[in-house]
């Protein structure tokens, strides 16, 4: 008995159905088969006739188009008149090759065009973080990224690299297409391949390489401008240690042999030459291909034939490179030899001049080296993110009395330059006059962990200690993070990520990326915000700064915890700018000498410069947002939040006022004059000595004695 029906004779089963029709429509299907394998086949042939010969000196490399946001050029990164030794793989050395697949294929000889292992990786966390982030990609592939396609990232193109890369190793050897990639890829500073490499970095040939110094050179290729070991010499050494294990696991080198490469002074045996570089904004185009190789990876910036259209602004650059050049001629006489700045608009956090050094070609000041990247103590100009925590979490007004005289914060003693204090005064007037112990009453009222919270908030990265002398700027923070920090109170507390790239297109003008509209982040509201901006636009005038418009601004000044000066600078904004500048004194190996000029000396020099030559469609000012109410009671100046007023203002909380012990030398850590209609901000000759400032009693407790900066 059947369970079922049963087909009839003649009747098809649906499961053969489709095979049916497949045989039926072989034709067809084998013509299109053989179409695909035929343009495939085409396709392969005409991509790989532009691979170099292995035996040539051939560098296939296209223009890197740097453009500012008008479209004027900056700078064209070109190969040509780069540095490029061919060599045959023979003449590479017994350890520049190794170290080269130690750190981008260690089982290059092992697998085919592809490593299955790798690229499942890879697509793996692709997948997994939702983007195309992850590389996995052979030294085979590599060579294929860095002469053939475009900069973009997708499926399509992935498969293309995977296609021309099995056709590549069809065409040559593994050692030919090893010697290819080794006289072609870039390592920085203007060398293409291992042997203008060794040239470039060690000044000899790249047979005799060192271990550590091949591991260190192959270390450069993930990302040339990322690890420049000018500028970021410790990354770089840190990815020579990770080569060097690499050489260890595939038999390169023993453990004893690794251990003596990693010990080796690589950095004092560099010796890169200063190239004959053109460009209008050199610091700026090496963050822009910083930033290519995160977007592309190094392969884009190596292969070029790309047009980068970024944010800078060429006319602001210029009055910000003389701005610079002008003004640290102006304070050499106080020891400055090197300074630094940068400009962006707030409302879209794109950046309008970047000047990393005073000379990008002066060795004697370490010019390549790029200051806006560099934590720093700065000092006084931290201030506002004290003050603004404590306002916006109505611990303060700006009437509130703070109590400037010399004040014991359980063991922790901030100075002054005048060895006193002003007596009791409000707030307004302590930041106009940045004295610090009021600062750090505030900070102690507010409580130092929510201050680090407001500051990090804003945009401030660095690590900040939640120590009392933070408030008066003990933790280092760099100029970028510090613009982008009162970016937010430019923008009426809305944080929008400073930014440096608009565009990219590729050689045949598709756009392989499009900065979209900038996202924000509300940190303050507008009359949180405004608060600040209201009374620090008294600054200017407070210190005589002479500026031909109205800027909200603050000064500071660091100590290197002995009454000397590393750093001042000095941060100023409206609404169609934010503006930071740095001064110091640097020498080539990073380290540098101390000044003798204070903030107040920045914006009297370089920041009025700048101030002064912007574009007189800069004039923008603040309306009064709702939730601020002008005056209180007796004061009639500063702003308040609603409901904030009160009849007798004071502070919350107050320390011991009374000195322990005898009082102690205090350093003149600011002009030897306090600000007056007519003040000159002019140091004094001499700065008295400082001992080291005590560590701050706050929760957790100080590793050990923390500066105390103005």
């Amino acid at each position: 008995m059947s369970s079922g029906p049963v087909a009839g004779r003649g009747q098809q089963s649906p499961w053969l159905r489709p095979l049916a029709w497949l045989w039926a429509k072989k034709a067809w299907i084998s013509a299109a088969v053989g179409a695909l394998l035929i343009a495939t086949t085409l396709y392969v042939l005409w991509a790989i006739k532009d691979l170099p010969d292995p035996g040539q000196n051939v560098l296939a490399a296209g223009d890197v188009m740097v453009l500012d946001r008008n479209g004027k050029l900056i700078e064209d990164w070109s190969p040509a008149g780069h540095y490029h030794v061919t060599l045959q793989l023979k003449e590479m050395g017994p350890y520049a090759p190794k170290a080269v697949l130690a750190a981008e294929d260690r089982n290059f000889y092992n697998h085919g065009a592809i490593d299955p292992m790798s690229t499942a990786r890879a697509a793996w966390v692709d997948i997994t973080s939702g983007g195309l982030h992850q590389g996995g990609s052979t030294i085979t592939q590599q060579l294929v990224k860095i002469q053939l396609l475009t900069p973009q990232k997708s499926v399509t193109r992935k498969v293309q690299e995977i296609v021309l890369a099995i056709a590549l190793e069809q065409r040559y050897s593994k050692d030919q297409i090893l010697s290819m990639y080794l006289n072609r890829t870039y390592f920085g500073h203007g060398a293409y391949g291992v042997g203008a490499a060794a040239r470039t970095y060690f000044n000899k040939d790249a047979k005799d390489l060192s271990p550590a110094e091949a591991a260190f050179l192959a270390g450069l290729v993930q990302a040339p401008a990322a690890y420049d070991p000018k500028v970021h010499y410790e990354l770089a050494h840190e990815r020579q240690l990770y080569v060097l294990a690499g050489m260890v696991s595939t038999g390169a080198l023993s453990s004893e042999q690794a251990d003596k490469a990693a010990q080796e002074d690589v950095k004092s045996e560099l010796h890169i030459q200063s190239t004959a570089r053109q460009s209008k904004a050199p610091h700026f185009v090496d963050h822009v291909l910083v930033d290519l190789e995160k977007l592309f990876g190094s392969a884009a910036v190596q292969q070029g034939g790309i047009v980068v259209r970024t944010t800078l602004d060429l006319n602001l650059q210029q009055v910000a490179a003389a701005a610079v050049s002008n003004g640290v001629q102006d304070l050499s006489r106080f020891n400055v030899n090197n300074s630094a700045l940068l400009a962006a608009d707030p409302k879209t956090g794109e950046i309008r001049a970047w000047v990393g050094s005073a000379d990008y070609g002066n060795d004697e000041i370490g010019g390549q080296f790029d200051v806006v990247l560099s934590p720093r103590q700065p000092g006084s100009s931290f201030k506002p993110y004290v003050y603004e925590a404590a306002l916006r979490d109505h611990k303060i007004t700006w009437a509130t009395i703070l109590h400037d005289r010399l004040t014991n914060f359980n063991g922790y003693m901030p100075r002054d330059f005048d060895n006193g204090g002003m007596g009791d005064i409000k707030a307004s007037t302590a930041i106009l006059y940045s004295r610090n112990i009021p600062a750090v009453q505030v900070g102690q009222m507010e409580g130092m962990n929510n201050v680090v919270e407001l500051a990090h908030a804003m945009g401030i990265k660095s690590k900040l200690e939640p120590y009392l002398s933070t408030a008066i700027g003990a933790s280092a923070v760099t100029l970028y993070e510090h613009v982008q920090g009162y970016q937010t109170f430019a923008n009426m507390g809305q944080r929008v990520d400073l930014r440096v790239i608009n565009e990219v297109q590729d050689s045949s003008g598709h756009t392989a990326f499009k900065y979209e509209n900038p996202a924000s982040t509300t940190v303050l509201t507008p009359a949180e915000a405004f608060l600040m901006t209201d009374v620090l636009k008294h600054y200017q005038n407070t210190w005589s700064f002479g500026w031909n418009r109205q800027m909200a601004s603050k000064t500071g000044t660091s100590d290197n915890g002995k009454g000397g000066i590393p750093d001042s600078w000095i941060m100023a904004y409206n609404p169609d700018i934010v503006v930071g500048v740095w001064i110091g004194n640097t020498a080539p190996n990073g380290g540098g000498g101390l000044i003798r000029a204070y903030g107040e000396n920045v914006g009297l020099t370089i920041m009025k410069r700048f101030v002064n030559g912007l574009p007189t469609s800069m004039r923008a000012w603040y309306q009064r947002p709702p939730g601020v109410v002008q005056g209180c009671a007796g004061d009639a100046q500063d702003p308040f939040l609603q409901g904030a007023c009160t009849a007798t203002p004071s502070a919350s909380a107050s320390p011991s006022a009374s000195p322990s012990g005898s009082p102690l030398p205090v350093p003149s850590l600011l002009p030897s004059i306090l600000p007056s209609a007519s003040a000159s901000a002019s140091p004094s000759a001499s700065p008295s000595a400082s001992p080291a400032a005590s560590p701050p009693a706050a929760s957790p407790p100080a590793a050990g004695p923390q500066p105390s900066p103005s």
